[in-house]
């Protein structure tokens, strides 16, 4: 247990508002949790005020250890990023929609109707040629955080900026080939940000999480293999403690599926696809017999949004593959071109909405 959490209640905080304030919502539980196990195990002989304490401490500790993990909250990995992406957005974007809604509305009011239009440029800064040619797209949303942003390129090369002078602090490249089956060119949707750690996906279908404060490598995970047609290009989430990522290919003949890892150490905690397995829920949706949702597409290549106090994350999904023929995919073909909701924790299904019945591009 924490010391400073054992000095608050040893304390002489006899006032339960000043308790509450001093050590957490959680400090009457445990006080009644050890008032109960000494009268289990009897009185302590009255001494002195000091020695009373020193006596009570073996129990107290005790007693604390099993009661803390049942009254306590779990702390949050990274509680000061956590709080931001729960806020109305001030001047540090940390994720991709801003917060986790992904409204994307500032509260910010410097400027307004009265002076938008005085607006120009501050600085322009060259990546270094990053990105630079007709192939790339440069669709990421910049993040920002104690006055650096942080960029990603459509070569899923990152940098990071002084917000104010635009002078590069430091770069990152991915060393990513041009040999990748991409349907819509070289693009990467943006960055997530947790636990001293910047996270992307790359168009190799590895997740990478970068040191913030250096550019270096702290991990990299890969989650499909980019010569079956998977790529990433959306940006993942992040959020206490896990990182959500999905995955591109739907032009390919992909199976989709959203990633959840940990945010520390890369480790894959679970997947849920978005295409059913023989005999789970929307499997009777596709042809009986074939294996045609197991490649049917259903990639995620938008940034999910997730509900801290339901527990939930949501997402879109997109086409169905073939794309452009649907003729040996009868029926409904879900959950291609659908919004799911999950439990955030595990990844089990909550609900669906099909936004487009056996989806085609035409």
């Amino acid at each position: 247990m924490p010391p400073q959490l054992l000095n608050c209640l040893l304390e002489d905080n006899t006032s339960s508002e000043r308790r509450r304030v001093k050590c957490g919502d959680w400090a009457d539980a445990v006080l009644e949790g050890i008032a109960e196990f000494h009268k289990g195990c009897g009185k302590l002989t009255k001494r002195n005020k000091h020695m009373r304490q020193a006596q009570g401490l073996v129990p107290i500790l005790m007693t604390l250890t099993g009661l803390l993990l049942v009254v306590m909250p779990a702390s949050a990995a990274d509680p000061e990023i956590d709080l931001l992406l729960r806020s109305p957005i001030g001047k540090e974007w940390v994720t991709n929609g801003g917060n986790l809604t992904n409204q994307r509305y500032s509260t910010l009011t410097q400027i307004d109707t009265s002076n938008v239009k005085r607006l120009k440029g501050a600085w322009m800064t060259r990546l270094n040629g990053s990105g630079f040619d007709g192939k790339y797209s440069f669709e990421a949303t910049p993040l920002v955080k104690d006055g650096i942003m942080y960029v990603i390129t459509g070569n899923d090369d990152v940098f990071a900026l002084n917000a104010k002078s635009g002078k590069i602090v430091w770069e990152r490249r991915s060393g990513i080939s041009g040999n990748r089956a991409l349907c819509c060119g070289r693009a990467n949707r943006g960055l997530a940000m947790g636990e001293g750690l910047l996270f992307f996906g790359q168009l190799d279908a590895t997740v990478v999480a970068l040191d913030v404060e250096t550019g270096a490598v702290v991990w990299k995970t890969p989650i499909e293999q980019y010569e079956n047609g998977y790529s990433i290009t959306s940006a993942p989430l992040y959020y206490d403690g896990i990182l959500y990522s999905g995955i591109s290919g739907g032009e390919y003949g992909v199976r989709g599926r959203l990633t959840a890892l940990d945010g520390k150490t890369g480790a894959i905690l679970w997947r849920s696809y978005t295409l059913p397995g023989p005999g789970e829920l929307g499997s009777d949706t596709w042809p009986p017999g074939t294996d045609h949702a197991m490649r049917g597409g259903a990639p995620i290549w938008n940034t999910p949004a997730l509900d801290p106090e339901l527990g939930l994350i949501y997402f879109a999904t997109g086409n169905c593959a073939p794309n452009h023929d649907g003729s040996m995919r009868e029926g409904d073909n879900l959950f291609c071109a659908s919004m799911l909701a999950l439990k955030a924790k595990t990844g089990e299904y909550v609900w669906q909405l099909p936004q487009l019945h056996h989806d085609i591009w035409k």
